[in-house]
């Protein structure tokens, strides 16, 4: 394998790279901001913050998801939990 994608260096790719985990972080801190706001929600509703169903239902859509794309369905499973984890607790401080 070449060590240029479109054209781009290892130092461009690097960079590719870096820019995308900026906005991985800040599509998960809009995720946590969704999961306080959902909180809330289920709080002024009476209702349980967790959801263990629904939480399955979520990791095996992304499992899904992973597969087609041709990830790894194991470890995209694993990060989900994690998010899934921190969306709780912010759930949980709302």
């Amino acid at each position: 394998m070449s060590d240029h994608v479109n054209g781009q260096g290892l130092d461009g790719v690097r960079d590719a790279i870096e820019r995308l985990d900026g906005k991985l972080i800040m599509m998960i801190a809009e995720r946590t901001a969704l999961a306080r706001a959902a909180g809330r929600l289920k709080v002024a509703a009476g209702l349980p913050v967790t959801d263990p169903a629904r939480e399955a239902a979520v990791v095996a859509r992304a499992s899904r998801l992973a597969r087609d794309a041709g990830l790894p369905e194991d470890e995209i499973r694993t990060l989900f939990w994690h998010l899934l984890a921190m969306s709780r607790r912010a759930q949980m401080e709302a």
